[in-house]
């Protein structure tokens, strides 16, 4: 079998995770990845955790990928990174290169040197405007991106999500983008720019808070847990941790009340239909259900409610999630064996391709690994490499 991207070189300046773990979806899929770091390194080399002074999580998002360590800030150094763009197919480029003009490294400046370059940018805040080049970070993104507004109970402060799903959005989109790009200069031979920001991306995963805003005045703000378009859609606490179950139709109601036992609240003539359910539900039915529910094993009612067909799940932790059956069996969690760290468990990639699998997993490079390498490639002598 092939790879899907097999032949596409990425020159890849980002840091840290949103373009790290963009360039390590398309190295999994065949791309070569050639890393440019700075002489003092990525800062996710310093990442947690670490061991033996190495982090397991850099390892994760740069698997596979060459580094070579360029101070491209120097006239040296910057010709020495055009070359390397002579014979790349896509550049990437982060915010932690907040004025890249200045180095000569902006779209215009690099078309001028391949025309038929993919130059993709992600920021924080977008590439215009008076937020350009702030500080920035995913709590940050959260914040300003209307998620952590809706994220939370009801009246209470508002909550980052625990992953960092501002860089996780972005990097699928900036991803994405990219293989699109190709396939338009596959069809068209032309390049063209790519601008990702974490906060359109977090932005755009908000749904209807936007029209809802724009047409009647409404904002959608935290809630909790439950959903006020049908009732119980909710987590609720059990006598050994939380369950989350979810009762989206009239059925599912009915049944969700016989295998769990709750006959009174079925033929009570408030909760005859989810109008009824739904109103005042914070107030009037969820303390019921929560004073019942609280007796209960969390496995007891999952297992009750998927008899019925009712889409209900405990709340796991990631102990309980990967040694699960049906993890193994899909492959969500993926064992492998580092030669830093022995055998690690990182999660696979959300997507699979039948025909062209992602590659076999490998280590991160050190930090300048393939410097000599390269340089060599390019006809540069490496007689002084080490001062690079």
């Amino acid at each position: 079998m092939g790879t899907a991207l097999q032949g596409v070189v990425i020159l890849d300046l980002t840091q840290k995770l949103t373009g790290s773990l963009a360039t390590m979806y398309l190295k999994n899929f065949g791309a070569e990845v050639i890393k440019v770091e700075m002489p003092e390194g990525d800062k996710a080399r310093k990442w947690e955790p670490m061991r033996e002074d190495q982090s397991i999580y850099f390892n994760y998002l740069n698997g596979g990928k060459k580094s070579i360590t360029l101070d491209y800030t120097t006239e040296q150094g910057k010709e020495i990174l055009l070359k390397l763009i002579q014979k790349c197919d896509v550049f990437c480029i982060g915010e932690d290169v907040p004025n890249p003009e200045r180095y000569g490294l902006d779209y215009e400046s690099l078309k001028k040197e391949k025309s038929d370059l993919i130059y993709a940018a992600y920021s924080y805040f977008g590439q215009e405007g008076p937020m350009k080049s702030k500080a920035g970070s995913s709590l940050v993104a959260q914040a300003r991106g209307v998620a952590m507004d809706m994220t939370g109970i009801i009246n209470e402060e508002p909550v980052q999500s625990g992953p960092s799903i501002a860089e996780h959005y972005a990097a699928g989109f900036f991803a994405s983008s990219i293989v699109m790009a190709l396939v338009d200069k596959h069809q068209r031979g032309i390049g063209q720019k790519i601008d990702i920001s974490l906060q359109d991306s977090i932005f755009s995963c908000i749904e209807a808070a936007p029209a809802a805003y724009s047409t009647v005045g409404e904002i959608h703000t935290r809630k909790g847990n439950f959903d006020p378009s049908c009732a119980p859609y909710d987590t609720f606490e059990t006598s050994d941790g939380f369950v989350s179950v979810g009762c989206a139709t009239q059925i599912q109601w009915e049944r969700f009340c016989d295998v769990l036992g709750f006959e009174d609240l079925k033929n009570d003539p408030r909760f005859l239909d989810n109008k009824g359910r739904r109103t005042d539900y914070l107030f009037i039915l969820r303390p019921l259900l929560a004073e019942k529910m609280i007796k209960m094993e969390k496995s007891y009612v999952e297992n009750q409610c998927r008899t019925q067909g009712i889409p209900c799940c405990s709340v796991l932790n990631i102990a309980e999630i990967t040694d699960m059956p049906n993890t193994i069996e899909n492959h969500f969690i993926k064992e492998v064996k580092s030669k830093k760290f022995g055998k690690l468990g990182y999660p696979t990639l959300p997507f699979t391709l039948s025909e062209t699998p992602s590659e076999i997993f490998t280590d991160a490079p050190a930090l300048g690994e393939h410097t000599k390498e390269i340089l060599e490639q390019l006809q540069i002598s490496t007689k002084n490499d080490e001062k690079e």
